[in-house]
């Protein structure tokens, strides 16, 4: 362990200092210019996700592992007892380190949390994948010292936690619109982080509160707060979900349809929201769904469909008995979709009976005579599988009805 010989790095450690003097410290940050950044294009997310969880940023632009060794041997941690801390350090030590080198420097900042703070849980990142494409040299080092350090993991006092894929294409590669310069996040990559890691985060300590708003004149409640997932979980594939300029976004990635499902359920209702794609794939919004013990959701989909086919507003059921509402032949629904705009979506849901609107164009008319009918479940946001395809949801509102 070293410190650093700059002026202006030994005044920012001695300000972290400072602040966990103060004490009120539940959650602490360590790393290197990825963390630190937090405080500049991740400010905002910061604060939705972090400020009122007494979070303290222990990042530092520019550290190695060494560096962050020190820091923590000479009063960054003194005095406090955190519920938890997040690591990601080691990009840095890239330039001149062996990866066995780089996962033993993070293996004794490891090693001395759990000496110091024998409390706290420990989740410690994999490193963020940097370069635009896999066989990127810097990338691959990371890789192999990610390989190394997640036998860290020890099942309950240290979590090794790899949400590298939220920020990656399908095909490996790392979009410049999340890391502008292949290496550090904008405000949108700070988000994707946040709402990656928050399933992790809530089970330490404990989840974010779900929206909660009264009524609107029409009846309608929120169900996204404009700023965080709360209220809301993944499931299914590696695409990854966060909050954007009062939108919910969903990036496709790797591997099947990935859905983002309400954690409450809900039986009669009336659902709104407005969808556009920033970049066309194929989407849909489930309601009453469910999910099987393998992670599948399953149930009905109104589907988001801009492809020549124009069926949006169609209902189809994912992953069971496929489409119960086509619109063959119902030219003004299938026109109602535009396809570079914003849409309505509505969906009614009353006992067996089921109606769908796209932009107040009646769309799907059924009723559900079959076995599997289901009368109740979650409310979820898909994004389908493929090589390309974003979208975005905004005013998510839902009006329960009386049950028929």
């Amino acid at each position: 362990p070293v410190p650093r010989n700059d002026e202006w790095w030994m005044k920012r450690h001695q300000s972290m200092n400072e602040r966990v003097k103060q004490g009120n410290v539940d959650m602490i940050w360590i790393g290197d210019s990825i963390t630190h950044g937090w405080e500049g294009g991740g400010k905002d997310v910061w604060d939705a996700y972090y400020g009122s969880r007494n979070a303290v940023n222990l990042g530092i632009g520019g550290d190695q592992t060494q560096h962050v060794l020190w820091r923590l041997q000479n009063g960054n941690i003194d005095g406090i007892s955190p519920k938890s801390a997040i690591i990601m350090i080691g990009t840095n030590n890239a330039h001149g380190f062996e990866p066995q080198q780089t996962a033993e420097g993070v293996k004794a900042i490891v090693e001395h949390l759990r000496s110091r703070l024998p409390q706290t849980k420990i989740l410690l990142l994999a490193i963020f994948p940097r370069g635009e494409n896999p066989e990127d040299a810097l990338r691959k080092k990371n890789a192999a010292v990610n390989e190394i350090i997640k036998g860290l993991d020890d099942g309950e006092m240290v979590r090794f936690v790899d949400i590298n894929e939220a920020f990656l294409m399908p095909d490996g590669t790392l979009p410049k619109d999340i890391m502008p310069d292949l290496l550090h996040p904008n405000a949108r990559g700070y988000a994707i982080w946040a709402a990656a890691l928050e399933p992790y985060i809530a089970a330490v300590m404990g989840p974010l509160p779900a929206p909660q708003a009264k009524p609107d004149a029409e009846g309608f409640v929120p169900l996204f707060d404009g700023k965080t997932l709360a209220g809301w979980r993944k499931a299914g594939g590696e695409s990854s979900y966060w909050a954007e300029d009062g939108c919910i976004v969903g990036k496709v990635g790797k591997g099947p349809n990935t859905f983002l499902c309400t954690e409450k359920t809900f039986r009669d209702f009336v659902f709104k929201v407005e969808a556009k794609f920033d970049v066309p794939g194929n989407s849909g919004i489930q309601f009453r769904s469910h999910q099987r013990e393998n992670g599948r959701v399953y149930g009905y989909q109104c589907e988001i469909d801009p492809s020549e086919r124009r069926w949006s507003g169609g209902i189809y059921d994912e992953a069971r008995r496929g489409w119960l509402f086509k619109l063959e032949g119902m030219e003004e629904a299938r026109k109602a979709f535009k396809l570079d705009d914003w849409n309505e979506f509505t969906i009614e849901a009353k006992g067996r009976h089921l109606r769908t609107w796209v932009n107040g164009v009646p769309c799907a008319d059924f009723t559900d005579e079959g076995e599997e009918a289901d009368l109740e479940g979650f409310i979820a946001l898909q994004v389908h599988q493929g090589k390309q395809g974003q979208i975005r949801w905004r005013n998510i509102r839902i009006k329960e009805l009386p049950a028929e």
